[in-house]
């Protein structure tokens, strides 16, 4: 099983990571014209703001993906040391099916809000683009990034509490 998952999960992975890259550095290239443009010309993009936000909504949920597969979310362990001391043998399974139902519920919610933009044709303020685009674009990232958690819990628990992230799969 953690073989198939590796195969399944390392080309979604690589995919996904250059997504990120590229959106990044769309990000950079529109962010750095727009104030060159500005402070230079006097003649900023037009709806650079809006545009940057889209690129960041889709670059988290883009490399939401990544730190689900990889188990490397920021924690606040309130709770998990006493959930770990009294059943240890329900702790990962706890912690992970609370994450994944929480994923899913995100996933669930933007395509619901993608499909009732799309029903009433709603656009951005800005550009007037439509926001389906931007709102369906952040759901599949959601749902494969759903996916990339679920494929990721076939693989060994990698960590211990306080021990380093370790890269790759």
């Amino acid at each position: 099983m953690e073989k198939l998952a590796r195969s399944i999960l390392a080309p979604i992975l690589s995919v996904l990571e250059w997504i990120s890259a590229i959106l990044i550095f769309v990000m950079m290239v529109l962010t750095f014209a727009d104030v060159v443009g500005r402070y230079l010309f006097k003649a900023p993009i037009f709806g650079a703001a809006e545009m940057i936000q889209f690129l960041l909504a889709m670059t988290i949920f883009a490399g939401l993906s990544l730190v689900n597969a990889h188990d490397d979310h920021i924690t606040v362990e309130l709770f998990e040391e006493r959930i770990r001391q009294r059943i240890p043998r329900l702790h990962r399974f706890l912690i992970q099916g609370f994450s994944v139902v929480a994923m899913a519920l995100i996933a669930w919610q933007l395509a619901e809000y993608a499909v009732e933009a799309q029903e009433r044709n709603s656009v951005t303020v800005v550009l007037e683009w439509p926001l389906s685009i931007v709102a369906g674009a952040v759901a599949g990232f959601s749902f494969i990034s759903l996916i990339a958690q679920l494929l990721g819990l076939a693989l060994p628990d990698r960590r211990e509490p306080g021990t380093p992230v370790e890269d790759g799969l």
